[in-house]
């Protein structure tokens, strides 16, 4: 297993380096959502220093297919491992120009199940991102029957929601307020939210640490292909620490026992809290029951 960084400062993959990373994951400029954007250019650069996975997440429109089939094309030059699709226009584009990049498919909630992971590997698709909101019983039992290389977000603010829409500024034009260029901070009841803004719309995320570390010896035992830590909003000091105990887990795995597993563990909830997320939370739907308008 690996683990692919999503940095909360590109000036500082040295630090990561350092610490044993090699693979990080960025967004295209104009082109993702909630992913540190870099250009072309810099794309480019980057993948001649390091392993690197390139997010084009947003919604395309059709005036947009020509530029991305082109930047498609270019990609395919550079030295990145995959590219991260949202919308299949990315994945038709790719098959039907017979363009040579790998693609990772990154449908955020939707990436659930394997036999749908495996109707895109069929099409070509070499990785997927598994959704949040599925169980560690789900991602094992996806990691058994697929042959797609699976990637797991372990560590991270969740990302809640996207919309397109300028919430923040149309928020603060509506107060007559200038609006800062930065992260908000929302409160509802027990819960706190992270909101932020791009050119591409409004993100909202749950101001709540995923902590994967407990699942972390779960997937190295069952050779899961690559784990997600997402540093973005992270305090600098505090992503460094985990990272030191996530490279030690990488690292020693199979040798730590289970009284020290539950040491970590527990230590890691005093970091970072104890926010499972779903990986030991089914997501139940109960069907409301519909009345008859005649027994009304």
């Amino acid at each position: 297993m690996k683990f692919v960084v999503i940095p909360n400062n590109i000036e500082r993959l040295d630090t990561y380096q350092q610490k044993g990373v090699t693979t990080f994951m960025v967004g295209l400029k104009n082109y993702s959502i909630h992913y540190p954007e870099l250009s072309l250019e810099k794309i480019k650069k980057l993948s001649e220093k390091v392993e690197l996975f390139v997010v084009i997440n947003k919604n395309i429109f059709n005036h947009e297919l020509s530029e991305i089939k082109e930047i498609l094309k270019q990609l395919s030059t550079f030295h990145i491992k995959a590219v991260l699709y949202y919308d299949l226009a990315v994945l038709n584009i790719v098959i039907e120009n017979q363009i040579e990049v790998d693609l990772v498919w990154h449908q955020t909630h939707m990436v659930t199940n394997y036999n749908t992971c495996n109707y895109y590997y069929n099409k070509g698709v070499k990785y997927g991102v598994l959704a949040n909101e599925i169980t560690l019983e789900e991602i094992l039992d996806i990691k058994e029957n697929t042959d797609m290389k699976l990637m797991v977000e372990v560590f991270g603010y969740p990302i809640m929601s996207h919309s397109q829409r300028s919430l923040l500024s149309n928020y603060f034009k509506t107060i007559d307020q200038e609006k800062e260029d930065r992260p908000y901070t929302l409160t509802e009841k027990d819960n706190q939210y992270l909101i932020t803004e791009t050119v591409n719309g409004t993100s909202i995320l749950l101001k709540k640490l995923i902590n994967g570390t407990k699942p972390l010896f779960d997937f190295i035992e069952n050779n899961l292909d690559y784990a997600i830590l997402d540093m973005q909003e992270v305090d600098i000091k505090l992503s460094e620490k985990v990272l030191d105990q996530y490279m030690y887990i990488l690292d020693n795995g199979a040798n730590i026992s289970e009284l020290e597993k539950e040491k970590i563990i527990c230590n890691m909830n005093e970091l970072i809290g104890d926010n499972t997320n779903f990986f030991y939370k089914k997501t139940i739907y109960k069907v409301k029951k519909e009345t008859n308008s005649d027994e009304n």
